[in-house]
């Protein structure tokens, strides 16, 4: 390898390095406004996730542009076709129809962080659903797992660092048996978007995930 291949790698190390730190900008970010002395109780709760889920697409998809010199297509964000819409459809039933079957043999202990959701008022919860479901398969998907394949030469490990990052706050917000009831869904997201290389159809998929939670606020 020369030298000018060696500076080419790293500079595009770099860049993904600079890519992730924007992408994964909601993980600290509120922790980050924490040591600015700031005290807001909106820093201190799921709304924020309005702000800095939106703030970092918009940031990582000008990187994407303007540094990177690439399209959006190579994070996976196409037209899906009618089989990837299909497919998330699919996924979706059968993540809850299994989920159903283990909330009925073992019902969900307590948890702060989803009393936290549920005590928002509709608006506010159904933006949270939007948002999530759209901008967390780009932060957590689309763009950590094709920057980090295309760095490393390794699809199983770009998807397990962007697991770990997309699993990890959930399991801190919700409790340990989230990933009891939630688990399948995620694997499905994943092999979804492994599969078809469609963030669209991944958003449909985390999106009817997400919109259960509505189920409680209007059946309670």
């Amino acid at each position: 390898m020369s030298f000018g291949d060696t500076d080419l790698r790293g500079r595009r190390g770099l860049r993904t390095l600079v890519g992730l730190g924007i992408a994964f900008l909601p993980i600290y970010a509120n922790r980050i406004v924490a040591v600015t002395g700031i005290e807001a109780d909106f820093f201190r709760g799921p709304p924020s996730v309005l702000l800095w889920n939106w703030l970092a697409v918009a940031l990582i998809l000008l990187f994407i542009v303007t540094v990177e010199r690439l399209g959006p297509k190579s994070i996976g964000l196409r037209r899906p076709s009618a089989a990837d819409l299909g497919w998330a459809v699919g996924f979706f039933a059968l993540a809850t129809g299994l989920s159903s079957i283990l909330t009925s043999l073992v019902p969900p202990a307590p948890s702060g962080g989803m009393d936290l959701l549920l005590a928002l008022p509709l608006p506010v919860l159904i933006a949270l659903i939007v948002t999530t479901a759209v901008t967390e398969e780009v932060l957590y998907r689309g763009y950590p797992i094709e920057r980090l394949a295309s760095l490393t030469g390794s699809l199983r490990l770009a998807t397990a660092v962007s697991l770990t990052l997309f699993v990890a706050p959930h399991l801190l917000f919700f409790g340990p048996h989230w990933l009891l009831y939630q688990g399948l869904n995620v694997a499905l997201i994943y092999a979804l978007y492994l599969w078809r290389r469609n963030l669209p159809a991944c958003m449909l998929l985390h999106g009817l995930g997400n919109a259960m939670i509505l189920v409680p606020v209007l059946t309670g």
